[in-house]
């Protein structure tokens, strides 16, 4: 949850471009006096109660204006005579924007900054990206809890903006991941992606800060998250234990949902792309009345795939109200749903040997599915937040999430063995029922504000979290019918089974932690973010089965007072450049199993980082250099058996080493980039390949990922055009190899990805975009080893977006 005060939070919201619609209610509203009643004290918190009373946006960086202090107002002025005086004694001035609205300065800047020559904007960044047109964000909570820039956050941070996410057609999380920096991305069937980060598979999904349990077995619809709710993706890189108590060690993804916006503004698009994939959405958005804000989102989708007799539908209903209960205490409460379902899921790839240990050469469109195979998934969330200004700038934030997710699928795919090479024959079908029902309830209170101690002003963050989630599924059999026929003639024709329930599956788990994090200024230049967790770990994995000959299966673990540290330092070398260092702690509990039946232990082991950042044109281009050190111990890897027979075996001495690099922001007017380079290396004690389920070496070692957009200048000014680049090294599979009688390696090549956009802007409401996924359509494993099996990548694909703002 991104833990900012209200006043930052607020300020942020003023400090988004005036909507063009706006433009000529904001130049009257410049020239009209109105009442205002602003009591002193923090700057920061004047100038939000002034842009709420007022309406009118304030542009400026939050640092200009933190510990500083107004006289207040009181009385009926123009918004320009308001900030003079508001700004009296604090050497600061509201420049006017030609677009409305005003931008903070302070009376000593000089011209704007320059690289290359070439003159960036005045304009300058919060935490909230939309209408920003940026692909960097000035605010960041999702590593230590306070609220920081990315140059002062001691770890790697890659924000994915709105702007991002709508210049590159980014409709789902797995769009938006794969061509994230530092970031690798592969599907072993039609619904199930594994996201990775520094060699190891990410587990550690957010929603606005809020913790969500992810089963990467079931999945639940985590990697079919749709976007269109969402401002923002934030990724912080590396161990996150101080505010996610558990998880691995590879990154944590923050989405922050879209909030409601202080002036009214509307959008509804269409969209029409390759395989009939029809979308529809709208988003409305602004003041109920003077004290209440409202935001609401709808999605359609329906979209057929590649892949022979496959069909996926989407339907997203989101909502949010901020109500100002006071002027110093905000209420928030919201929901959303996401319904998806499919047919003809897959369950695994294609084989990747025939019977004679041959290679295999399916096509792309090849599809294992039955056409009855499913996959759907029922997502509600309800959130809800109070936050509470205190005296002295120190907000009290309560917050309470609860998710209630569902998933019912049946699968058939004809994967499973391998195939004359001549007749197709000798193949059978991977089946299964399975259902799951989870409940998760998240509570999070904290207490954070500003302190001074030493003469300097620092800042502390001290909080409570709970999280429990209760799973309740009903247990069904699998079976494996021969394909009775030749693979060659399969088009996903099968009698659909009836698959009894043999026991239940009761699943709980429990985390409990306090938390502290403070960021101490021991000079002007120096600054140390100290932080430690204490939490509490519980789980239960209770199988029990219909058949009284079958033995129950009881697990469990129990952690009490792990203490989870975190430490950091940044130091500014000048305006420009800081160096920074952290550490942290990795715990994370497991339930796989030993070939005696013992639980392992928990993974543990230290996660250590430090680099170079820079922070050009006020915020709006971030660029930093990170080196890593990841040591871990008791790392799972799979030795035999799936799901519940699995057997595990602790891999001690894992080590993760490399580096990363990334350049995001805008480099020139309307030029946006967003660049990365990242390589990793893990290997054990022994100096042997880790193949488990937490690290991977099948994962490829080096990364590399380019997307740029430029709105052209002149009598261009309306078109915008843009592409990428997304390159990885190789990686590999272990397959079973007939003949052979053991495994044999699959690799696929190192390969690039090019994609393609343009947007013309026909007037102030109609705009339209199109998208182009592997312009050179490149034919590409994307999973390796998953049963045996292989998936393709998607091939070249198109997207044209039609786009109307009211």
């Amino acid at each position: 949850m991104l833990r900012s005060t209200l006043a930052r939070y607020r300020f942020a919201l003023a400090m988004a471009p005036a909507v063009p619609g706006l433009c000529v209610s904001m130049a009257l509203a410049d020239v009209q006096k109105q009442h205002y009643a602003v009591a002193p004290g923090s700057l920061v918190t004047a100038l939000n109660h002034f842009a709420e009373q007022s309406g009118v946006f304030i542009a400026g960086h939050n640092d200009l204006a933190a510990d500083k202090h107004s006289a207040g107002l009181s009385g009926d002025y123009t918004p320009q005579q308001a900030l003079q005086i508001l700004l009296k004694g604090s050497g600061l001035q509201a420049q006017r924007l030609s677009g409305g609205g005003y931008v903070l300065r302070s009376t000593a800047t000089a011209d704007p900054l320059q690289l290359d020559a070439t003159t960036i904007s005045g304009k300058t960044l919060g935490a909230i990206t939309e209408d920003t047109h940026a692909y960097t964000t000035g605010l960041s909570a999702s590593a230590t809890g306070l609220p920081l820039s990315l140059r002062e956050t001691p770890q790697s941070v890659t924000v994915i903006t709105r702007q991002q996410l709508d210049d590159q057609g980014a409709n789902g999380i797995a769009d938006v991941l794969r061509r994230a920096p530092g970031i690798s991305v592969q599907n072993y069937d039609s619904e199930r992606w594994e996201f990775s980060s520094r060699g190891a598979p990410i587990s550690n999904f957010q929603y606005d800060g809020v913790n969500t349990d992810y089963d990467g077995v079931y999945d639940y619809g985590t990697t079919s998250t749709d976007m269109a709710t969402f401002d923002r993706v934030e990724i912080i890189k590396g161990a996150t234990g101080l505010m996610t108590g558990s998880g691995d060690p590879s990154a944590t993804v923050n989405l922050i949902r879209k909030r409601p916006t202080p002036a009214f503004k509307a959008a509804l698009s269409g969209s029409v792309g390759s395989w009939d994939n029809y979308r529809s959405e709208f988003d409305v958005s602004g003041p109920l009345n003077n004290n209440l804000r409202a935001r609401f989102v709808g999605v359609h989708q329906q979209r057929s795939a590649y892949a022979d007799h496959y069909q996926n539908s989407k339907d997203i209903a989101y909502a949010i109200v901020d109500a100002d209960l006071n002027p110093d205490t905000l209420l928030t409460i919201g929901f959303d749903q996401q319904n998806t379902r499919s047919r003809g899921a897959t369950w695994t790839g294609f084989p990747m040997f025939y019977s004679d240990g041959s290679r295999t050469n399916f096509s792309r469109s090849f599809n294992p599915a039955t056409d009855w195979s499913r996959r759907d998934f029922i997502n509600q969330t309800l959130f809800a937040s109070v936050t509470r200004q205190l005296p002295n700038d120190w907000i009290l934030k309560l917050s309470y999430d609860r998710k209630h997710r569902e998933h019912d699928t049946l699968l058939g795919s004809a994967s499973g063995s391998n195939p004359d090479p001549l007749s197709g024959d000798g193949m059978f079908l991977y089946m299964g029922q399975f259902k799951g029902d989870e409940v998760q309830d998240n509570l999070d209170i904290n207490l954070g504000g500003p302190f001074s101690l030493f003469g300097r002003e620092h800042q502390l963050l001290v909080g409570f979290m709970s999280m429990n989630t209760r799973q309740d599924n009903p247990v069904y059999g699998s079976v494996y019918p021969p394909l009775n026929g030749s693979i060659f003639d399969w088009h996903g024709e099968f009698a659909k089974p009836d698959i009894p329930q043999i026991g239940t599956n009761a699943i709980r788990q429990r985390q409990t932690g306090a938390y502290v994090s403070t960021r101490f200024k021991a000079s002007d230049d120096l600054a140390l973010i100290l932080g430690a967790r204490v939490s509490d770990f519980r789980g239960s994995d209770h199988l029990d089965y219909s058949n009284p000959n079958t033995a129950n299966v009881r697990d469990g673990y129990r952690q009490t007072g792990v203490v989870t540290p975190y430490a950091g330092v940044v130091y500014d070398l000048d305006d420009t450049y800081s160096l920074y260092t952290s550490y942290t702690r990795i715990y994370q509990p497991q339930l796989s199993k030993d070939a005696t039946g013992q639980i392992l232990d928990p993974v543990q082991g230290d996660s250590y980082e430090a680099g170079i950042k820079a922070e050009y044109f006020n915020g709006r281009l971030n660029a930093s250099f990170a080196v890593f050190r990841i040591e871990q111990d008791n790392v799972a890897e799979q030795v035999s058996g799936f799901d519940n027979q699995a057997v595990y075996r602790a891999v001690q001495g894992a080590t993760t080493k490399g580096f990363e690099f990334e350049l995001a922001g805008e480099i020139a007017d309307g030029w946006n980039l967003s660049a990365g380079y990242a390589y990793n290396h893990t290997r054990d004690a022994k100096g042997d390949p880790v193949y488990a389920s937490i690290l991977q070496t099948t994962a490829p070692e080096q990364l590399v990922r380019v997307f740029s957009s430029y709105r052209l200048p002149g009598v261009w000014q309306n078109l915008t055009l843009g592409g990428g680049v997304s390159w990885q090294s190789e990686f590999f599979g272990e397959v079973f190899q007939p003949g052979t009688e053991q495994n044999a390696r699959i690799t696929q090549d190192s390969y690039y990805l090019v994609d393609a956009m343009a947007r013309y802007r026909f007037n102030e409401h109609l705009s339209t975009s199109l998208n182009i996924k592997n312009l050179f359509d490149k034919t590409y494993y994307t999973g390796l080893g998953n049963f045996g099996t292989g998936f393709y990548g998607e091939p070249r694909s198109l997207q044209l977006t039609a786009r109307w703002d009211f």
